[in-house]
């Protein structure tokens, strides 16, 4: 199972950053079931006060997620 595993994060390391982006694409499609049922659970529960939900965020707002066209201008990528 770990070779498996190791094999399969290769692959993902070699990815093109459109590939990349494809991939994206299709997990978030495919979470998209289970996040919903998750947000419809949320929204039944008590609404939280203001500084409990603001726990465990950075301040200064969301930062936004870098995409793969991002990380290869910054040169994390190969």
């Amino acid at each position: 199972m770990a070779k498996r595993l190791e094999k399969l994060a290769d692959k993902l390391i070699r990815l093109s950053p459109e590939e990349g982006e494809q991939l994206a694409l299709i997990i978030r499609a495919k979470l998209m079931p289970e996040q919903a049922r998750q947000q419809g659970l949320l929204a039944q529960q008590q609404p939280m006060n203001p500084q409990m939900a603001a726990m465990g965020q950075r301040p200064g707002g969301n930062m936004q997620m870098p995409n793969s066209k991002m990380a290869a201008q910054q040169g994390l990528l190969r």
